[in-house]
């Protein structure tokens, strides 16, 4: 068994984050701006836009994460003409957040299976206040040995920092006996690619409009990840 050490990211991989954004966006909603407007689709849309450039800022280093987690906002009120506290929404809306925790199907029945051959630990560029609970809500905290949030690192992937200090932190860990497994070829893959750690890009069909050749291995499905760890 080549790969004793698997680090999995969480949103996008294990959880189904556009699911749970969507429902605390709602939350959110209903509580900072309800009384403003009724609520529609488009606001929706026009939030995950902003969403989308600033984590893209993040992972440029071009900003920290809170400056990440503000700016969004910032943007959302600017372009939607709706009024609030930028820190307030954001606070509002990862009290929200925390109330999710929606794993694809398939992924509990996968930790489990494979934490009983390999020590799993998750990477996460998610939040202290919410994501911890989400994976407890998802039913997976019991598969890992242990959970690196970059907000508690204080830097986030793909920076070789992050991969460093979660090195450090893992007993006995082994770079040439690590993988990590993500479905972000800017976060996960250019990570494991920054710390030289081997990678699998768990890429399934619709999910990235984006092409990388970075990885060491890539699949489709969560059977496809089975296989690989299974023949090497």
């Amino acid at each position: 068994m080549k790969y004793q050490f698997l680090l999995f990211d969480a949103d996008g991989t294990l959880l189904d984050f556009p699911a749970d954004m969507t429902e605390a966006f709602h939350r959110m909603y209903a509580a900072q701006f309800a009384a403003q407007r009724p609520f529609r689709q488009e606001l929706l849309a026009c939030y995950e836009a902003c969403n989308n450039r600033a984590w893209a800022r993040f992972e440029r280093g071009e900003c920290t994460k809170n400056q990440l987690y503000i700016s969004r906002f910032v943007e959302f009120l600017d372009q939607t003409g709706l009024t609030g506290d930028p820190e307030a929404v954001n606070a509002s809306y990862f009290t929200a957040l925390a109330e999710t925790g929606t794993p694809y199907p398939g992924a509990a029945a996968l930790v489990e299976r494979l934490c009983q051959a390999h020590k799993l630990y998750i990477v996460t560029n998610g939040n202290v206040v919410s994501q911890m609970p989400r994976l407890r809500h998802a039913g997976l905290m019991e598969y890992f040995q242990d959970v690196f949030v970059s907000e508690a690192v204080g830097v986030g992937k793909p920076d070789k920092r992050y991969f460093d200090y979660v090195a450090a932190h893992i007993p006995g860990f082994q770079r040439e006996n690590a993988l990590v497994i993500g479905d972000s070829p800017s976060s996960d893959i250019q990570g494991a690619v920054n710390a030289g750690l081997d990678s699998l890009w768990y890429d399934p069909p619709g999910l990235n409009n984006v092409k990388s050749d970075a990885f060491t291995y890539r699949v489709e499905t969560y059977d496809g990840i089975l296989r690989i760890l299974e023949h090497v």
